[in-house]
């Protein structure tokens, strides 16, 4: 998969930097630990996902172009146009409840030339307070290339909406290391996924908290 053209990258980067202070200031987004974030690529970053606006509030903590596995339906459901435009800003499209060998390969391109991808591992929207569960894609991804993931929780009480206080909280990378064979042995696989979502849950108990 290709780097976007310079164009839409500048276009990423421009919406970012004007919309990250209505985040902060209008809707009462915080975000804590952002000193975590490695200054360079490439890894994997992993959160829970809360609402339709969570790609966006990850992406302003971040100086890279997040390139986001998104559902595939996302690309066949909502025309050409949104098609064209979503390939244009990096997205990469996965077939849910299947093993998308394509898709992964893809991701696979973006971490192997020094890119970010973002993976809401959960595989839907949760609207509350569930603990976090992740599937199996982001570890299989971590283990295949030899990446870390920067694991990073979003909280707010009870279902979000405009104007509600949201705490997005970074946690300290897992080393790559941590996910060597995972991609061969399930029992890896497994304590690697509990892993995660030790840390995500212990970042949600945090809640707003400095």
């Amino acid at each position: 998969m290709k780097r976007p053209a310079l164009f839409f990258r500048a276009i990423y980067q421009f919406v970012l930097r004007v919309t990250a202070p209505l985040a902060v200031l209008v809707l009462r987004i915080r975000f804590r630990g952002i000193r975590q974030i490695p200054h360079k690529g490439p890894f994997i970053v992993c959160c829970n996902h809360r609402s339709v606006i969570d790609p966006w509030l990850l992406a302003i903590g971040f100086r890279q172009h997040l390139y986001f596995i998104a559902k595939s339906e996302l690309f066949t459901d909502h025309g050409p146009h949104a098609a064209r435009f979503l390939s244009a800003m990096g997205a990469i499209p996965i077939r849910r409840n299947c093993a998308d060998r394509k898709g992964l390969r893809m991701a696979e391109k973006v971490l192997e030339r020094g890119d970010v991808v973002g993976i809401f591992p959960q595989g839907k929207v949760l609207f509350d307070n569930a603990p976090f569960r992740p599937k199996s894609g982001a570890i299989l991804l971590a283990a295949y290339v030899g990446v870390p993931i920067v694991p990073v929780s979003i909280w707010c009480r009870g279902p979000w909406k405009p104007f509600k206080k949201v705490t997005v909280r970074f946690g300290k990378p897992i080393p790559a290391g941590t996910f060597a064979g995972a991609e061969k042995d399930k029992q890896q696989m497994r304590k690697c996924s509990k892993l995660l979502a030790d840390i995500i849950n212990s970042q949600l108990e945090e809640g707003h908290h400095p």
